[in-house]
């Protein structure tokens, strides 16, 4: 993944939120927890091949994916349910799962510099 580009674009979220610094903090704290645990179980439930699972937790995360721009997360989910429904290999969804865990990685990164 290329670290140089940032995911996560502040001045997004800074307008969303009256560029007030408060606002701007509380959303980065709920958007760590919100991705920690989305990324947590998109490599429970893909391994698993949990896919009524998989379905729980992209319908929670998608909302703040779509509302910050952050599409691969909702490309990857939906390849997930692909790949579970087609019966994948365990390599092509433990592939897939290290790709969501490092793109997770780098947007908590991201947020955890706004904190």
């Amino acid at each position: 993944m290329d670290t140089n580009k940032q995911l996560v674009d502040v001045q997004l979220v800074r307008n969303m939120l009256y560029d007030d610094d408060g606002y701007v903090k509380e959303f980065a704290h709920a958007s760590i927890e919100s991705f920690t645990e989305f990324r947590d179980s998109f490599k429970q439930h893909v391994m698993d091949r949990d896919i009524d699972e998989l379905r729980r937790a992209g319908h929670k995360i998608k909302p703040a994916a779509l509302m910050l721009n952050l599409n691969p997360v909702i490309d990857m989910y939906e390849r997930a349910k692909t790949l579970l429904e087609n019966n994948a290999s365990t390599e092509e969804l433990s592939d897939l799962a290290d790709e969501m865990d490092s793109y997770c990685n780098q947007v908590l990164y991201e947020f955890n510099e706004i904190t």
